[in-house]
């Protein structure tokens, strides 16, 4: 592209969004600005997939778990799949989310849906923000206490802690539900179209209750290379969160086109491209073969062509 095609491009995003591109990375020309915001984005796109695994699972496992504690005496469902939420003490405002998903407000009143929604799709309508909400329910609707000390553990089964007297202290509970919280957080600021970078301090994973505040660990990023480092951070607990919640699931993940990509943009090569406006080099099969002990010792990123189409990408490893 031409000089006049970054300036028009700059337009059409606005300065105002950009300004804090400008003034964090301090580019040099029109081109290093735009592929800075180009840079976000794909990290955004490829974080927000991860996240979308990491949220489906949650919901799963919480539900499934308490689907199972509340099966025997108190909800006539699935062992699997029941309507546990009526029998929780939710806040006001995680109840009327569940209302506005079961029933249709009409003439003053609240009137069950007909026909009814199965309790699967009851969960999967509540929005990421209702799950860590979920575990700050200390009873059910006849006064007995929530059992989170058996309950947390069929959550999050691959997590080092099993024991139901760890997890039955609130200290315990909070640093989960700092970890839900980060990457709820990050969630957010993607559906919002918020600069990824953009990170504020880092705290150590508690919750701020009273006469205690989390611990600082560092300062906010003030730099590229600090908003990379903060970004690989996001990354692995991320994937840490999802290894607790499932084996499979990360593993899936980490074999993933966008787990490779993810790690790839998260890298200075993965950053220039961007910045620079490189296009990835382009080879046929036969010659990506050719080359590839060159391509491996020189670190290149090449997509590979046939039939004038691109039929992969290669991503050199960035461990």
């Amino acid at each position: 592209m031409q000089a006049a095609d970054y300036q028009q491009l700059q337009h059409d995003i606005s300065l105002p969004r950009l300004s804090s591109y400008q003034h964090f990375f301090q580019p040099d020309e029109p081109k290093a600005l735009y592929g800075y915001y180009c840079w976000n984005e794909a990290i955004s796109s490829a974080f927000f997939r991860l996240i979308g695994i990491v949220e489906i699972t949650l919901r799963n496992k919480i539900h499934r778990a308490l689907s199972q504690h509340y099966h025997n005496g108190q909800s006539n469902g699935s062992k699997l799949s029941n309507d546990w939420y009526n029998f929780l003490d939710l806040n006001a405002h995680s109840e009327k989310k569940i209302l506005t998903v079961t029933h249709r407000f009409k003439k003053g009143k609240w009137h069950p849906k007909q026909p009814a929604l199965s309790h699967d799709d009851v969960i999967s309508r509540m929005t990421y923000g209702f799950w860590p909400k979920v575990l700050d329910i200390r009873q059910d609707k006849q006064g007995c206490a929530v059992p989170w000390g058996k309950i947390i553990p069929n959550v999050i089964p691959h997590h080092r802690q099993k024991s139901e007297g760890y997890w039955k202290k609130i200290k315990h509970q909070d640093i989960l539900y700092a970890r839900l919280e980060l990457i709820g957080s990050l969630r957010n600021r993607i559906a919002h179209f918020e600069p990824i970078w953009k990170q504020g301090d880092l705290f150590e994973e508690n919750r701020e209750r009273q006469n205690k505040k989390p611990k600082l660990i560092r300062p906010a990023p003030s730099n590229a290379a600090e908003a990379m480092e903060r970004l690989i951070l996001l990354h692995s607990r991320a994937q840490e969160l999802l290894g607790w919640l499932s084996r499979t699931q990360l593993k899936s993940y980490q074999h993933s086109y966008i787990y490779r990509q993810l790690n790839w943009l998260l890298s200075q090569d993965g950053m220039n491209i961007y910045i620079r406006q490189h296009s990835q080099k382009q080879l046929s099969p036969t010659a990506f073969k050719r080359q590839f002990t060159s391509i491996i010792r020189q670190q290149h990123t090449v997509s590979i062509v046939k039939n004038s189409k691109i039929s992969g990408v290669f991503y050199p490893s960035t461990s």
